[in-house]
């Protein structure tokens, strides 16, 4: 077993990078951290920097000797640290992840396959390093608290890995994953909600389906699996949330009983017959530029708007909460802040009327200076 490193000459022709070259009973493995400096130093800056460089690259060497030993020792105990973990992700994600986080899964690994630069990524070189570079490239290419998301979900499939012997340790207990402010969300007016409620949808399902959500909150995994046996003959909502495991029991509002259309005479069956997730965001986004709305409306901004249209009407934090389904109320105070902004935003939309008292403040400021 050997580990050696040599240089290579980038395309500037000025700096060059390191290339490690590990062979381990007759097989190579050949991979390039990110460590590049001045190939030929003239300055007292760029001798220290290639000193330190190649100090690092040293250091990298003799831990990967140890690593190497290490693993071929850990052969004998059943660990598979060369599993590919793309394909496990895969694995994971068909076994273990519920059906509504399945996109979020599967947009996380896309995201980790374009940083990884479509190259084959074995679970021996997924290490602390990797996950913090990993972590910051989410941070700046993502907007609110999808980073903290979707390296969420890389933590847990990081940890099955683990538990199934494909990491000697989980790389990534020591990073910190901290959640970062979430932008403002899109949501209805109710003007808004009454103009789409008047526009042609090319799907009527679709159409009563979203509406049913803005006036009940429900997320679309739970409305597209909802059948008529949740819903009672005094019209009260029973359901255990997919994506929680919660149950939520909600009476409904008079629109939204009218929005279910005629009851079917089989319990079990639909209430809406919905195509798949992407189906109706085209249909979604179809309807809603008909009816010339201006926003980037996805079916969960039907849940901010039922949330947010209760906080205008002040509905405590703790109701809105409870028919949201929510187990913390953390998660609630992010549709009040959203429901702040709103109520800023429409009071900044109002017109001057002070307009002429401003002139002639202006007049007689200029007269007494004269």
């Amino acid at each position: 077993m050997s580990v050696s490193y040599r240089e290579i000459r980038l395309k500037d022709n000025k700096r060059v990078t390191l290339e490690f070259d590990l062979n381990l009973n007759g097989k190579r493995r050949m991979f390039r951290p990110r460590i590049t400096y001045v190939e030929n130093p003239r300055t007292a800056a760029e001798r220290q920097e290639r000193k330190e460089k190649r100090q690092l690259a040293d250091r990298m060497r003799a831990r990967l000797e140890v690593d190497e030993l290490y693993t071929t020792n850990m052969l004998d105990k059943g660990f598979q640290c060369n599993k590919d973990f793309v394909e496990y992700c895969k694995e994971f994600i068909d076994r273990k992840a519920p059906h509504c986080e399945m996109r979020t899964y599967r947009a996380m690994v896309e995201k980790l396959n374009t940083f990884n630069k479509g190259k084959k990524l074995l679970c021996s070189e997924i290490t602390e390093e990797f996950l913090l570079l990993f972590k910051d490239y989410l941070n700046t290419t993502l907007n609110g608290s999808t980073p903290f998301n979707y390296f969420k979900k890389l933590k847990r499939i990081i940890k099955e890995a683990t538990i199934a012997k494909h990491f000697k340790v989980d790389p990534s207990q020591h990073v910190k994953n901290l959640k970062g402010i979430s932008t403002e969300k899109d949501v209805l007016t109710l003007e808004e909600t009454i103009l789409l409620s008047d526009t042609h949808c090319p799907n009527d399902d679709v159409k009563r389906a979203f509406l049913f959500s803005c006036l009940s909150g429900l997320r679309f995994c739970d409305v597209k699996a909802l059948k008529w046996s949740n819903i009672s003959r005094d019209n009260v909502l029973t359901i255990v949330q997919i994506k929680t495991k919660e149950k939520l029991v909600m009476p409904l509002h008079p629109n939204a009983v009218d929005l279910l259309g005629e009851r079917e005479k089989l319990g079990e069956s639909l209430v809406f017959n919905l195509p798949t997730h992407t189906g109706c965001l085209k249909i979604l986004k179809k309807w809603t530029s008909e009816a010339e709305i201006d926003k980037h409306i996805t079916w969960h901004c039907s849940r901010h708007t039922f949330a947010t249209s209760l906080i205008f009407e002040e509905v405590g934090i703790n109701t809105v909460s409870s028919l949201l389904g929510h187990k913390d109320l953390k998660q609630t105070q992010i549709y009040v802040r959203t429901a702040e902004l709103s109520r800023t935003t429409a009071i900044n939309k109002l017109p001057n009327i002070l307009i002429n008292n401003a002139n002639r403040t202006n007049k007689q400021s200029r007269s007494n200076g004269k």
